[in-house]
């Protein structure tokens, strides 16, 4: 089904982790922007209050003029409310400071937490391409490795036992087709994350009929490999989507599990509809996907454990494929399995 998640950890070759550069140069952006806006709206609220209390002052002033009162040893009034007002002044100064300095506390917290939001999706992007093309590097090293020493031991010396140079050519042919195959996954998933199925490409499609006619296209392979392949798709189900794509997903889907199940067992295609739901399901009766890898499948060039001790052919990215084609067709993918128990990968479709 792919690669193993422990042997797809990326070395980037530097001690730096780029995003907590990026996340506290995210960070200290997004507390400068809170600080001057802060300081923007304080400074606004303290020369509202400092008019208001001009205001009051002035009036207060005219008041007095209009009449004047006894002189007596203590303050005028005016001069009474000119202090107080001072006083207010001085206290709200001093709450809106402390209140600014809270507020980017609490917002340089915050701004922290939303900058490891942030990059998390590119964050996931990038591991996920490090990891694509350090798997990818893996897989196409092991037969390159195996051609190599193939041709060394051809031209050790000597001369060379028809026999022994046929085996020696068909082996390499093998590793060649391996390869070939590969790459031609590789352009696939490329093709269907760079052009997306359009709306009007979706037409009305019998997925019944494309599971027949899938069917029908492995059914070789399954008897190479002893493994019984049958189908249950008794009646017309429409959904809208592109024929050749979805082939394609079936298909893919169809390889890996003849791929993993073992002589003698068997994998069965099933068609149907629920509400407004189309399902395509595909059960075999192999050695399973253990559940912390079951959630990995469709990942590039993943490939399980178990799956990778018992099995070494496959690209790994069959699952990836389908996956794609479907978001495009606007449906999902979902794998359900246990080690030994046989895995059932379902596709859904908005029915028609």
């Amino acid at each position: 089904m792919g690669r193993s998640r422990r042997s797809a950890a990326p070395a980037t070759g530097s001690r730096i982790d780029p995003f907590r550069t990026a996340r506290r140069r995210l960070t200290l952006l997004y507390v400068a922007t809170i600080a001057v806006v802060v300081a923007v709206l304080s400074s606004a609220l303290y020369e509202f209050h400092a008019r208001d209390v001009e205001g009051i002052e002035r009036r207060s002033a005219g008041t007095e003029a209009e009449g004047p009162l006894p002189a007596t040893e203590e303050r005028r009034p005016s001069e009474v409310l000119r202090v107080g007002l001072e006083e207010y002044l001085e206290h709200l100064g001093r709450s809106i400071l402390v209140a600014d300095v809270i507020t980017v506390l609490i917002g340089g917290v915050l701004s922290y937490l939303l900058a490891a939001r942030t990059l998390q999706p590119i964050k996931e992007a990038v591991q996920g391409e490090q990891r694509f093309f350090a798997n990818a590097a893996h897989d196409l090293r092991t037969p390159l490795a195996v051609m190599r020493s193939e041709a060394e031991v051809a031209l050790r010396g000597g001369p060379i036992d028809p026999a022994e140079a046929r085996r020696l050519i068909t082996s390499s042919l093998e590793e060649i087709r391996r390869m070939s195959a590969m790459v031609e996954q590789a352009l696939d998933l490329a093709r269907s994350g760079s052009t997306p199925l359009r709306a009007g490409s979706l037409r009305p499609l019998d997925i019944s009929a494309l599971a027949v006619t899938t069917t029908a296209r492995i059914a070789r392979r399954a008897e190479e490999r002893d493994v019984r392949l049958l189908c249950d798709a008794p009646g017309p189900v429409l959904i809208a989507g592109e024929a050749s794509a979805l082939e394609r997903a079936v298909y893919n889907i169809l390889e890996n599990a003849i791929e993993y199940t073992p002589r003698g067992g068997s994998v069965t295609v099933g068609v149907r509809r629920e509400g407004g739901d189309a399902f395509l399901e595909v059960a075999d009766t192999g050695i399973g996907i253990p559940p912390e890898d079951l959630r990995h499948i469709t990942e590039p060039f993943f490939r399980g454990d178990k799956a990778r001790r018992a099995h070494t052919g496959g690209a790994g990215l069959g699952l990836t494929i389908a996956k794609t084609i479907m978001e495009e067709h606007r449906g999902s993918l979902h794998a359900s399995s246990r080690p030994g128990g046989g895995t059932k990968i379902s596709l859904r479709f908005p029915a028609r």
